[in-house]
């Protein structure tokens, strides 16, 4: 999930002296140098595979509103299984049984937190259950575990399916196919069978960290985004004109992030919107493994324009370009999102060059390394996490453009992670995110600064780099110094791609202010 900056309170913004030695530029890669003496020091796929052997089938139906579900499973051959279902939801679950083809089937009840059930022949065996979604509605009141919203139940599979815990071998996979009486619908961000596009199908690794999944009746619509489809699923409670916009919005969301990547990072993606309280767009958040899905809020009051100029739904659909690497480093995928999103947005002239860097020149400070903070591995602060990553990717992008002559950057190594099927539905060790990317830019800054600022604080003249970058706060506003030193880097960050090509040549122009080192040959 994520939270953004704009919804979190800001740290005290203050340096410590004592940390680590400040990177003062002119020159990049003296200041990378500068760095490193202040501090010290094949991929999975993203798609379904092929069905294997090893298979969970679940078949799902609906009662009115969803309020309860009906559930009959089969499990493939093995030997006694520990079962179980979202932490507190057990409670949920009903009139269990198993048949096992012995006779007849045999209630289940509880042990502790989980349900123990009985070794499954070479035919499998199979389990039904009820699972009263509307009482975990009220219960949890969380989109992430369960909740009712206008007449929809929102909960991830991991809520309501009950799986085994930790005897399956990770080939195994999951089979679900979902009934709903008219008019509900049922969506998922699970990705959907290969084979049969009414079924979803995935490891049965990703099923306790499934991406969101609603029943209701929903307002579905499709947005083609290049190869990919976007799934819109619109919660009631807008009206007419809000909805427009609110799609409108997504979908230059979607193609901003496609120009930015190349592509859109998933095949398919699911956004489910709710209708909220207030006049803006609300806390929203992605899940993925298996699949790639988000949830966000809308204000039903909001003006006309508010939607279309909001920043959020970019800032989620970054996340889906990028593995799940775990909460310890939750500063890169968050960091990430708060970087790349406005340069996105002002590629595809949505918001101004200005607006990008007002937001970092406001934004970078809190990142910077306070008190006794130690590295970004061992800081889990708002300010670290979120501004402490997008300097992360700041120093990142400059320093690969600056080695390959402003031919590669950033978003060239985030492109290399997703071709390399690093996107949210699969999870990655941090070290092979990096490594994808590193082979993507053709050189090896991410696996570089993430060895200095991981364990150690590391703090950077703020000051002095956006003056090497010529931008400054002027009392009008973010202003532009073209003749500065690495204007040319900073003028290509924010291109359109069209003009990208013109930037190059700008930068290795033999009278440039800099030297620029020329791309290595691999």
């Amino acid at each position: 999930m994520t939270t953004h900056p704009q919804y979190m309170d800001s740290r005290r913004i203050c340096a410590d002296d004592h940390a680590a030695p400040a990177m003062t530029p002119p020159r990049l890669a003296l200041a990378l140098a500068l760095l490193a003496v202040a501090c010290g020091p094949s991929a999975p796929a993203g798609s379904p595979a092929p069905v294997p052997a090893r298979l969970f089938r679940y078949d799902v139906t609906a009662g009115p509103g969803a309020r309860e579900l009906s559930v009959s499973a089969v499990f493939p051959q093995g030997r006694s299984r520990r079962i179980g279902v979202e932490d507190g939801a057990l409670r949920f679950v009903r009139d269990l049984e198993i048949d096992t083809g012995d006779g007849e089937p045999l209630p289940v009840s509880p042990d502790g937190n989980v349900f123990v059930i009985p070794a499954c022949p070479a035919s499998g065996c199979r389990l039904r259950y009820r699972f009263l979604l509307a009482d975990a509605a009220r219960a949890f009141d969380d989109v992430g575990f369960a909740e009712e919203h206008a007449g929809a139940m929102l909960a991830p599979a991991s809520t309501w399916l009950l799986r085994p815990f930790g005897v399956d071998p990770p080939e195994a996979r999951f089979r679900l196919r979902v009934t709903t009486p008219a008019p509900l619908r049922f969506v998922s961000g699970i990705f959907r069978a290969p084979d049969d596009p009414s079924a979803f199908d995935v490891s049965l690794a990703d099923l306790p960290h499934s991406p969101y999944s609603a029943f209701g009746p929903l307002d579905m619509h499709h947005l083609e985004i290049g190869a990919s489809r976007v799934e819109v699923a619109l919660v009631p409670g807008l009206g007419p004109a809000l909805a427009a916009e609110t799609l409108a919005w997504i979908e230059s969301s979607a193609r901003a992030i496609t120009s930015y990547y190349g592509r859109f990072p998933v095949p398919r993606a699911l956004v489910i919107v709710l209708p909220a309280r207030g006049d803006e767009v609300g806390f929203s958040s992605a899940l993925g493994h298996g699949g790639a899905s988000i949830v966000t809020r809308i204000g039903k009051d909001s003006p006309p324009g508010t939607i279309a100029s909001s920043w959020v739904m970019a800032h989620e659909m970054v996340h889906l370009g990028f593995p799940n690497i775990g909460r310890r480093r939750a500063w890169l995928a968050e960091g990430l999102a708060t970087y790349v999103e406005p340069i996105a947005r002002a590629r595809a002239g949505l918001i101004p060059a200005e607006e990008v860097w007002r937001w970092l020149v406001g934004g970078l400070p809190q990142g910077l390394p306070e008190g006794d903070d130690s590295g970004l591995d061992h800081t889990p602060t708002w300010g670290r996490i979120y501004w402490g990553g997008a300097l992360f990717c700041l120093l990142a992008d400059l320093a690969i453009r600056e080695r390959t002559g402003n031919a590669r950057s950033l978003d060239d190594a985030l492109a290399g992670v997703v071709a390399a099927g690093g996107t949210i539905a699969v999870k990655w060790s941090i070290e092979e995110a990096l490594e994808a990317g590193d082979r993507a830019a053709g050189v090896t800054v991410l696996g570089e600064l993430f060895a200095r600022m991981k364990d150690d604080a590391v703090t950077v003249d703020l000051d002095a780099l956006f003056a090497t970058l010529g931008v400054r706060a002027g009392s009008e506003g973010i202003e532009f110094d073209d003749a500065a030193p690495l204007a040319a880097l900073r003028a290509a960050m924010t291109a359109k791609p069209a003009s990208k090509e013109a930037m190059v040549r700008l930068a290795a122009r033999p009278d440039a202010p800099i030297p620029l080192k020329p791309f290595p040959s691999k």
